[in-house]
């Protein structure tokens, strides 16, 4: 059917029991069946994590230590990783839109463990396309803030820095900066990615109820996630440290 086989199965895995149609272990090729069980799963709610990464500039890739958060997954061992990966991209096998953290990281030890990834959308390569009215002026300061970027993660490349307060406002104002100087098509691709992520997040919860789920996503996105979650009554939304 496809580059990973859709496979119906009824079964449970190490006392993990989902309740309907769920992504779940590997196909030959490394990529997820399809599992069905009939048992539903009696815990109401999810304990989730966000965890922001750094992402591509632009299809430039972010060269980083992936190391630290290589042992922060392991040591956390969630039941699901929900990551920011298209559905289309995830079933082709070609990553290149995702972020490095994820394609080279986070999936990889996926593969190799019982945890499980679940593909929930997320934004495509030169989403930050410029308009071309002014161009050479708004390259130029998209120029400047993303050396800014590349001169922070001389130092702040570890997950804790990434994730703390300071660094995500300072994405989300790179984010809107970026935008604002893009042009409303940006805008519109950016939000509509980030509904298509939140909208799978929670449909994803809803099906498998009483799990640990860390949202791997770009940290520009975290803030704003951590705020969307905040409002379901499916989430206790907790530090990814505590999960």
């Amino acid at each position: 059917m496809t580059a990973t086989r859709r496979i119906f199965l009824i079964r449970s895995f190490a006392g993990i029991k989902f309740s309907s149609l769920t992504l779940f272990g590997r196909s030959r090729s490394g990529y997820p069946e399809i599992v069905k069980t009939t048992e539903a799963n009696n815990q109401p709610t999810n304990r989730v994590a966000v965890l922001g990464v750094l992402a591509d500039l632009h299809g430039e890739e972010v060269q980083y230590d992936l190391k630290p958060l290589r042992r922060l997954i392991l040591e956390i061992q969630p039941d699901l990783i929900c990551a920011e990966i298209q559905w289309v991209d995830w079933l082709s096998g070609n990553l290149a839109a995702a972020p490095r953290a994820i394609r080279e990281t986070i999936v990889p030890l996926c593969r190799r463990t019982n945890m499980v990834i679940i593909p929930v959308g997320g934004s495509v390569l030169k989403e930050f396309g410029i308009p071309t009215a002014d161009r050479f002026l708004k390259a130029q300061a998209i120029r400047a803030l993303n050396g800014l970027q590349r001169i922070s993660w001389a130092v702040i490349n570890h997950p804790a820095a990434i994730n703390s307060a300071a660094y995500s406002h300072c994405c989300d104002l790179t984010c809107a900066a970026e935008l604002n100087l893009c042009g409303q098509t940006a805008k519109k691709k950016w939000k509509e990615a980030n509904d298509t992520i939140i909208k799978n997040i929670l449909e994803t919860l809803t099906r498998d109820p009483g799990r640990r789920v860390l949202v791997t996503v770009d940290c520009r996105r975290r803030q704003w996630l951590i705020k969307q979650l905040a409002q379901s009554s499916q989430v206790v939304l907790v530090h990814y440290k505590e999960l």
